[in-house]
């Protein structure tokens, strides 16, 4: 007889199977979404207001995370089934310089680290800078102090406070490397039979760099692999003989007609975007500008519009606007400063503001509909003009401001929003 265990993976790979059938019947393929002449009928009729006039591009974040542990290979698999236009992993270096697919800096909240006693001793406190804020974590295994090979004894697991998520998943699956991620994708795009593209965020490049041979060591390994893989051309040249260890799997060819999908780098960390932007003419750049008041100002979209194509703020600036974000996780600024830069922009403004720049827009995260949205408004009713109510309601608002990216979780789900918005824009 079948394991419960096994039975559920059979029912979640249908399950897949049938929600990107789905998906591929209402949109077709993401080469050909925008093409066909039905299509391109479709987005005249409908007017998206998008910077490029197609609807939204929807990112898998993390892979597909409210069904699968986040970052595994099963979340990636899933969120290539369910339709996903990107599918996005977050990157940290360890020890012996391997870049490797994980959220956090630590890895106790999301792997059986605490259950491996020969990593006991490497459990502990770390305080650092990002962004120029101090974060500090206690009683913790931080992936750049572990090996590989260390790294690779650990199983992933779904975060416990999402009680929700399926957990019969948890211990199956090795936290992977930036190299696995790039198999992995090439292989989807084989197997699935269309495109898919990668959005690497390099997390904290301060704090993996601190220690390493030369200040660029972080985003010019990230530069070389995805080079490797044909994702990225290096349009200026990097410090190579610092990576002379670097020893990448040779490349699989792609079969005749199967074409890579879109790249594009992402980074709080705009030293770190300005840079991985001058290197590689060809990846477009994901500006994250949560904590930066100035980014939500017409001279602030300026500024980025400089080096980045697409700017990425949580998505409540919004809702609640960037006054009330910013005070909200204490963050302060020069009023002067502010109003010399032409003010904070309404948020109903902000998506057109950037547009006008040549700039996309792309909010984080869109969650799956068990979780809780996380707005403002919903414990204070006065910070925001709109406050949505359930999933439909804030998909309904960011189609009708024009974002042109979302990360989202359950991606069928975001999807069929997006067929049903286009329907109802459509009568």
């Amino acid at each position: 007889m079948l394991s419960t265990r096994l039975l559920y993976i059979i029912a979640v790979v249908v399950a897949g199977t049938v929600g990107s059938l789905l998906v591929m019947q209402l949109w077709g393929a993401r080469s050909l979404v925008w093409t066909t002449p039905a299509t391109a009928s479709l987005q005249t009729k409908l007017g998206w207001n998008t910077l490029s006039g197609r609807p939204p591009v929807l990112v898998g974040h993390r892979g597909e995370k409210a069904f699968m542990p986040e970052h595994s290979r099963a979340s990636y698999w899933q969120a290539a089934l369910e339709g996903a236009d990107y599918i996005e992993p977050d990157l940290a270096l360890t020890r012996d310089g391997h870049l490797v697919v994980n959220h956090n800096e630590w890895l106790g909240e999301n792997t059986n680290v605490a259950d491996i006693p020969s990593l006991s001793h490497l459990r502990t406190n770390k305080t650092w800078l990002d962004n120029g804020r101090s974060i500090s974590v206690t009683n913790e295994w931080f992936i750049k102090d572990m090996t590989l090979a260390q790294i690779k004894q650990l199983r992933i697991r779904q975060d416990s406070e999402f009680a929700w998520r399926p957990q019969h998943f948890n211990d199956m699956f090795s936290v992977l490397t930036f190299e696995e991620y790039l198999q992995l994708v090439r292989n989807l795009t084989i197997d699935v039979g269309r495109p898919f593209g990668v959005i690497p965020e390099l997390k904290s490049p301060k704090f993996y760099n601190d220690g390493r041979s030369y200040p660029r060591y972080f985003e010019d390994r990230a530069i070389l692999t995805l080079s490797h893989y044909e994702w990225a051309n290096v349009s200026v040249e990097v410090n190579r003989s610092a990576h002379a260890d670097l020893k990448l799997q040779p490349l699989r060819a792609l079969p005749g007609g199967v074409t890579l999908g879109p790249a594009a780098w992402q980074s709080f960390d705009l030293d770190t975007a300005e840079y991985l932007s001058a290197h590689t003419s060809n990846v477009p750049v994901v500006a994250l500008v949560e904590t930066l008041p100035w980014a939500f100002t017409p001279g602030g979209l300026d500024k980025l519009s400089k080096f980045a194509a697409i700017v990425s703020p949580w998505k409540d600036f919004f809702v609640a606007g960037a006054e009330n974000v910013l005070r909200s996780i204490n963050v302060t600024w020069d009023s002067e400063e502010i109003e010399s830069l032409g003010g904070f922009i309404p948020p109903y403004k902000f998506a057109a503001e950037a547009h006008s720049r040549n700039l996309s827009i792309s909010p984080y995260t869109f969650y799956d509909s068990h979780q809780p949205m996380a707005y403002l408004c919903q414990k204070d009713a006065s910070l925001g003009a709109f406050c949505p109510t359930d999933k439909q309601a804030e998909f309904f608002y960011f189609f009708s401001l024009g974002v042109d990216y979302m990360f989202v979780e359950n991606i069928v789900e975001a999807r069929l929003l997006q067929e049903k918005y286009a329907n109802r824009v459509g009568d």
